[in-house]
């Protein structure tokens, strides 16, 4: 009897983990808010409002000569290209929940994701 319940243990454990990563997705998906449009700032000035409803190809002029394009696609904001040197505004993924920002340093550009329509 105490070995059947020794096999069922780890079953048990495997189980409640896959259980509570599934809750945990779900309420980050429900939770989850989508911005209407996303502010681009160059050395804090606003320069420009994104719409995130629709699709589009925008450049954005940074600080520095620095040339930033960010494109809308599926309701998320992500940087395609930039000048600068160190590109990491490009690996930091597609934005779409209010407050997520993009970051070029070099450029003195930031993109955050609002709930503000354009």
């Amino acid at each position: 009897m105490k070995e059947k319940n020794k096999n069922l243990i780890p079953a048990l454990v495997i189980f409640t983990v896959v259980l509570i990563c599934i809750v945990w997705i779900a309420v980050q998906q429900l939770t989850k808010q989508k911005g209407l449009s996303a502010e681009v700032r160059v050395s804090g000035k606003t320069v420009m409002t994104i719409s995130l409803s629709s699709p589009s190809r925008n450049v954005i002029n940074g600080a520095n000569g620095i040339e930033l394009v960010a494109v809308v696609s599926d309701g998320c904001v992500f940087v395609e290209h930039s000048d600068c040197p160190d590109k990491i505004c490009e690996k930091m993924g597609k934005k779409a929940s209010v407050g997520d920002t993009i970051i070029c340093l070099p450029a003195q550009t930031v993109i955050e994701v609002i709930e503000k329509p354009v």
